[in-house]
């Protein structure tokens, strides 16, 4: 086997270990609803123009964001 053969099945190796861990952590998590003070990870699509605004701030940007979302909830009410 040659060192591009190895490294492909050490590779694959390490992602079917990292899958068989996911699902691990998957089952231990808790079912129901989350608690209000937990954030939960979400898939958004934003605006280029939104999104690089909010980057440009620099790390921390996730957290901004969040507080000026819960900023803009406390003038308009959720439906």
């Amino acid at each position: 086997m040659d060192d591009e053969q190895k490294r492909y099945h050490a590779d694959l190796l390490e992602s079917a270990r990292q899958m068989k861990a996911a699902r691990l952590r998957s089952r231990s998590r808790p079912r129901g609803r989350y608690p209000e003070s937990r954030k939960i990870p979400i898939r958004l699509t934003l605006s280029t123009d939104v999104l690089c605004a909010f980057m440009a701030t620099g790390p921390g940007w996730q957290t901004r964001m969040d507080a000026a979302l819960a900023d803009w909830l406390k003038t308009h009410s959720p439906e």
